[in-house]
């Protein structure tokens, strides 16, 4: 009779039109599911495409991670959708990272930036606008790094430092802005300080594992801060700056050499000197943003990364509920899930169609008495 009852479900359920569709967002999920544990699991073996149903009493809710919706057509209950507040659309692969960098573009490289000059993106934001970072987005940890080395986010380094005060001895080599995740859980940033000694400033909070959390990490001149929130408004966040900029004599020299377009006599290896390389600071900047576009290929997936993005400023948690985060200058394209009925659909047409729109495991269903549950939960 089981079985037969199932199987009634499906065959109803597969006469609808995907056009009458109604779907609404549950407001009272733990009292519906709290409804349907009460009901006998389904025996029946009976799958649809490769879904065998699962017993009801594995299906686990978090009301501050997950939403239900219900999905209905003529007045009968199809079944409930469970999904995260903030998760990707399992239809849809992560995107590649894109850029705001134009080759082309002429870049303001004079010191006090008044005028573009022969100047691309690269030395721009290694010479010009080189203390200025943000980088951030949303993650999810099972686990904290083995090393300090293990999630780094981005690490620029002071590559080039003038011959004032003994600037290039003291901080050149050494990291301007690295931004990782320690093993004891806690996002860090470590920098150099004008006495060549570095610091590192940490959350005074690890990380939170098993939900997702929004990482940032800013750089304003002398100053640093680094912080992560949840989705239910727990957070922990930590401030730390140089004892000043740098050493002024520093500051002056790069200042005369980007003004007259002359070189810092003290940068190593320079040869064929012009405007372009002019100025006694540098921090590199294409080689770590490579880097970080490999950090985030290795971890998008496994740490189901979204938000993802570089920017030489933008505020603290500015942009983690956004879904277009394009004015940022590195940034990943909106791949979030959205219930719309194009999502239904899939939903629909891989439970009762026969489809193929969700790879193995991104769709679990729930089956008791009349009731299922469609799970496409990431976590």
């Amino acid at each position: 009779m089981k079985k037969f009852a199932l199987a009634t479900i499906f065959l109803i359920s597969a006469l609808f039109s995907a056009d009458n569709f109604i779907f609404e967002k549950v407001n009272n999920p733990k009292e519906i599911l709290s409804k349907i544990s009460t009901k006998k699991p389904s025996r029946s073996k009976r799958s649809v495409r490769s879904y065998t149903p699962l017993p009801i009493d594995q299906f686990v809710f978090d009301s501050n991670l997950d939403e239900l919706t219900s999905v209905s057509s003529g007045g009968q209950l199809l079944f409930y959708l469970a999904y995260n507040k903030v998760q990707n659309d399992p239809t849809m692969p992560r995107s590649e990272l894109l850029t705001n960098l134009s080759e082309s573009e002429n870049y303001a490289c004079d010191y006090i930036a008044q005028q573009a000059s022969i100047c691309n993106y690269e030395d721009y934001y290694s010479q010009v606008q080189y203390a200025l970072n943000s980088i951030g987005g949303w993650f999810y940890f099972t686990q904290y790094p083995s090393s300090d080395d293990e999630f780094v986010l981005i690490n620029r380094i002071n590559t080039k430092r003038g011959n004032a005060g003994g600037s290039q001895k003291f901080m050149g080599g050494k990291p301007h802005f690295k931004v990782f995740v320690d093993t004891y859980g806690k996002l860090s940033v470590t920098f150099t300080l004008v006495t060549g000694g570095t610091q590192t400033v940490s959350t005074p909070q690890a990380i939170p594992l098993n939900t997702k959390v929004y990482l940032q990490a800013n750089n304003s001149g002398i100053n640093y801060e680094v912080g992560w929130t949840t989705l239910d408004g727990v957070s922990s966040r930590a401030s730390g700056s140089h004892q000043g900029f740098s050493i002024p004599a520093d500051i002056d020299e790069h200042r005369v050499a980007r003004n007259n377009k002359v070189s810092c006599q003290s940068g190593p290896n320079l040869t064929g000197i012009n405007e372009r390389n002019s100025g006694c600071i540098k921090i590199d900047f294409g080689s770590k943003m490579q880097q970080t576009v490999e950090f985030y290929n290795q971890k998008k997936n496994s740490h189901l990364i979204s938000n993802f993005f570089w920017n030489a400023s933008t505020g603290m948690f500015a942009d983690m509920n956004k879904t277009d985060i394009s004015n940022n200058t590195v940034f990943q394209p909106n791949t979030s899930l959205v219930v719309d009925i194009n999502f239904i659909n899939k939903v629909y047409g891989d439970l009762f169609m026969g489809q193929n729109n969700f790879n193995a495991n991104q769709l679990r269903v729930y089956v008791a008495d009349n009731y299922i549950i469609a799970d496409v939960r990431e976590y």
